[in-house]
Protein backbone atom coordinates (compact mmCIF):
# COMPACT_ATOMS: atom_id res chain seq x y z
CA UNK A 1 0.00 0.00 0.00
CA UNK A 2 2.99 2.18 0.91
CA UNK A 3 4.19 1.69 -2.86
CA UNK A 4 0.84 2.75 -4.16
CA UNK A 5 0.72 5.97 -2.31
CA UNK A 6 4.76 6.77 -2.92
CA UNK A 7 3.75 6.44 -6.87
CA UNK A 8 0.35 8.24 -6.36
CA UNK A 9 1.55 10.82 -4.46
CA UNK A 10 4.67 11.41 -7.02
CA UNK A 11 2.42 11.52 -10.10
CA UNK A 12 0.55 14.20 -8.50
CA UNK A 13 3.28 16.35 -7.64
CA UNK A 14 5.14 15.93 -11.60
CA UNK A 15 1.28 16.70 -12.43
CA UNK A 16 1.34 20.31 -10.51
CA UNK A 17 5.14 21.13 -11.31
CA UNK A 18 3.76 20.52 -14.86
CA UNK A 19 0.58 23.11 -14.60
CA UNK A 20 2.94 25.45 -12.54
CA UNK A 21 5.58 25.19 -15.49
CA UNK A 22 2.77 25.87 -18.45
CA UNK A 23 1.23 28.73 -16.40
CA UNK A 24 3.65 30.67 -14.57
CA UNK A 25 5.27 31.75 -18.61
CA UNK A 26 8.50 30.38 -17.67
CA UNK A 27 9.00 28.40 -21.08
CA UNK A 28 9.89 31.35 -23.35
CA UNK A 29 7.71 30.27 -26.54
CA UNK A 30 9.80 33.13 -28.78
CA UNK A 31 11.17 31.27 -32.27
CA UNK A 32 13.92 33.86 -31.69
CA UNK A 33 15.07 32.01 -28.31
CA UNK A 34 16.17 28.82 -29.56
CA UNK A 35 14.58 25.62 -27.63
CA UNK A 36 16.74 23.88 -25.19
CA UNK A 37 18.03 20.58 -26.18
CA UNK A 38 16.00 18.52 -24.17
CA UNK A 39 12.86 20.49 -25.44
CA UNK A 40 13.98 19.84 -29.06
CA UNK A 41 14.94 16.00 -28.61
CA UNK A 42 11.62 15.62 -26.81
CA UNK A 43 9.22 17.24 -29.32
CA UNK A 44 11.52 15.91 -32.41
CA UNK A 45 11.57 12.42 -31.08
CA UNK A 46 7.83 12.35 -30.10
CA UNK A 47 7.44 13.66 -34.10
CA UNK A 48 9.17 10.98 -35.22
CA UNK A 49 8.03 8.68 -33.59
CA UNK A 50 4.26 9.56 -34.45
CA UNK A 51 4.99 9.64 -38.16
CA UNK A 52 7.17 6.29 -38.25
CA UNK A 53 3.91 4.78 -36.23
CA UNK A 54 1.28 6.14 -38.64
CA UNK A 55 3.30 5.59 -42.21
CA UNK A 56 4.05 1.80 -41.65
CA UNK A 57 0.70 0.23 -43.20
CA UNK A 58 0.81 3.27 -46.32
CA UNK A 59 1.05 1.50 -49.26
CA UNK A 60 3.53 3.38 -51.78
CA UNK A 61 3.13 3.26 -55.58
CA UNK A 62 5.78 3.16 -58.51
CA UNK A 63 7.22 6.73 -57.84
CA UNK A 64 9.21 6.76 -61.61
CA UNK A 65 6.03 7.55 -63.97
CA UNK A 66 7.14 11.24 -65.50
CA UNK A 67 3.45 12.37 -65.99
CA UNK A 68 3.38 11.95 -62.34
CA UNK A 69 6.62 13.17 -61.68
CA UNK A 70 6.01 16.15 -64.05
CA UNK A 71 2.87 17.05 -61.98
CA UNK A 72 3.99 16.21 -58.46
CA UNK A 73 6.81 19.33 -59.64
CA UNK A 74 3.97 21.90 -60.43
CA UNK A 75 2.52 21.40 -57.02
CA UNK A 76 6.00 21.53 -55.19
CA UNK A 77 6.79 24.58 -57.27
CA UNK A 78 4.32 26.51 -56.33
CA UNK A 79 3.15 25.12 -52.60
CA UNK A 80 6.96 23.73 -51.52
CA UNK A 81 9.77 25.29 -52.26
CA UNK A 82 8.97 28.92 -50.54
CA UNK A 83 9.82 26.68 -47.34
CA UNK A 84 12.10 23.56 -48.58
CA UNK A 85 13.65 25.40 -50.92
CA UNK A 86 15.17 24.01 -54.59
CA UNK A 87 19.19 23.88 -55.98
CA UNK A 88 20.09 27.30 -56.44
CA UNK A 89 17.17 28.59 -54.55
CA UNK A 90 17.12 29.71 -50.85
CA UNK A 91 13.98 29.10 -49.07
CA UNK A 92 11.53 32.29 -48.10
CA UNK A 93 11.91 35.22 -45.22
CA UNK A 94 9.25 33.13 -43.91
CA UNK A 95 10.45 29.85 -43.96
CA UNK A 96 13.62 31.28 -42.01
CA UNK A 97 11.16 32.71 -39.26
CA UNK A 98 9.68 29.41 -38.40
CA UNK A 99 11.18 27.03 -35.69
CA UNK A 100 12.40 24.74 -36.80
CA UNK A 101 13.45 25.77 -40.07
CA UNK A 102 11.84 23.75 -42.99
CA UNK A 103 14.29 20.71 -44.11
CA UNK A 104 16.06 21.56 -47.56
CA UNK A 105 14.52 18.71 -49.25
CA UNK A 106 16.64 19.04 -52.57
CA UNK A 107 19.63 17.94 -50.33
CA UNK A 108 19.73 14.32 -50.40
CA UNK A 109 20.52 14.06 -46.43
CA UNK A 110 17.51 15.72 -45.53
CA UNK A 111 15.11 13.73 -47.77
CA UNK A 112 16.26 10.97 -47.09
CA UNK A 113 15.76 10.90 -43.76
CA UNK A 114 12.46 9.76 -44.08
CA UNK A 115 11.16 6.73 -46.22
CA UNK A 116 8.39 7.41 -48.99
CA UNK A 117 5.86 6.54 -46.90
CA UNK A 118 6.52 9.33 -44.16
CA UNK A 119 7.66 12.13 -46.71
CA UNK A 120 3.52 10.87 -47.87
CA UNK A 121 2.01 11.32 -44.11
CA UNK A 122 3.84 13.95 -43.15
CA UNK A 123 3.04 15.77 -46.58
CA UNK A 124 -0.78 14.85 -46.09
CA UNK A 125 -0.92 15.24 -42.11
CA UNK A 126 1.64 18.38 -41.99
CA UNK A 127 3.16 18.63 -38.33
CA UNK A 128 1.33 20.36 -35.63
CA UNK A 129 3.09 23.28 -34.59
CA UNK A 130 6.22 23.65 -37.28
CA UNK A 131 4.50 25.38 -39.73
CA UNK A 132 4.28 22.49 -42.20
CA UNK A 133 0.52 22.36 -43.14
CA UNK A 134 -2.09 19.61 -43.76
CA UNK A 135 -2.27 19.15 -47.85
CA UNK A 136 -4.80 16.28 -47.36
CA UNK A 137 -7.33 18.78 -46.47
CA UNK A 138 -6.74 20.28 -50.01
CA UNK A 139 -5.31 17.42 -52.28
CA UNK A 140 -6.39 13.94 -53.08
CA UNK A 141 -3.90 11.80 -52.67
CA UNK A 142 -2.79 10.90 -55.96
CA UNK A 143 -1.27 14.20 -56.08
CA UNK A 144 0.25 14.16 -52.89
CA UNK A 145 1.76 10.80 -54.49
CA UNK A 146 3.00 12.59 -57.33
CA UNK A 147 4.65 15.55 -54.78
CA UNK A 148 6.71 12.88 -53.71
CA UNK A 149 7.53 11.33 -57.07
CA UNK A 150 8.98 14.87 -57.70
CA UNK A 151 10.95 15.20 -54.20
CA UNK A 152 12.50 11.79 -54.76
CA UNK A 153 13.88 13.40 -58.15
CA UNK A 154 14.84 16.70 -56.99
CA UNK A 155 18.63 15.92 -55.32
CA UNK A 156 19.36 14.86 -58.60
CA UNK A 157 18.53 17.91 -60.31
CA UNK A 158 21.30 20.77 -60.86
CA UNK A 159 20.34 24.81 -60.48
CA UNK A 160 19.93 25.21 -64.07
CA UNK A 161 17.97 22.50 -64.51
CA UNK A 162 15.35 23.18 -61.74
CA UNK A 163 15.52 27.05 -62.87
CA UNK A 164 14.17 25.67 -66.24
CA UNK A 165 11.98 23.69 -65.36
CA UNK A 166 10.62 26.00 -63.02
CA UNK A 167 10.33 28.74 -65.93
CA UNK A 168 8.48 26.27 -68.39
CA UNK A 169 6.31 25.14 -65.14
CA UNK A 170 5.40 28.94 -64.83
CA UNK A 171 4.97 30.05 -68.20
CA UNK A 172 2.76 27.08 -68.75
CA UNK A 173 5.23 25.48 -71.32
CA UNK A 174 5.00 21.74 -71.94
CA UNK A 175 8.67 21.48 -73.22
CA UNK A 176 10.51 18.32 -73.45
CA UNK A 177 10.66 15.42 -70.54
CA UNK A 178 12.74 15.94 -67.98
CA UNK A 179 12.18 12.27 -66.53
CA UNK A 180 14.49 10.42 -68.99
CA UNK A 181 15.00 7.93 -66.86
CA UNK A 182 16.39 6.71 -63.28
CA UNK A 183 19.57 8.75 -63.57
CA UNK A 184 17.73 12.00 -64.61
CA UNK A 185 19.59 12.64 -67.69
CA UNK A 186 19.10 16.24 -68.50
CA UNK A 187 17.93 16.27 -72.88
CA UNK A 188 18.30 19.82 -73.56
Amino acid sequence: MKIFLSVLVTIVVLILIGFIVMYSGAVNVSVLEPPSGLTKWVLSTTMESSVESRAGDIDVPDLTGEEMIQEGAEHYISMCQGCHGAPGMEISEMAKGLEPIPPHLYEEEELEEWSPAEQFWITKHGIMMTGMPAWGTTHSDEEIWNIIAFLRKLPQMSAEEYQLLSSEIKSGKEGESHWEDEEHEHEH
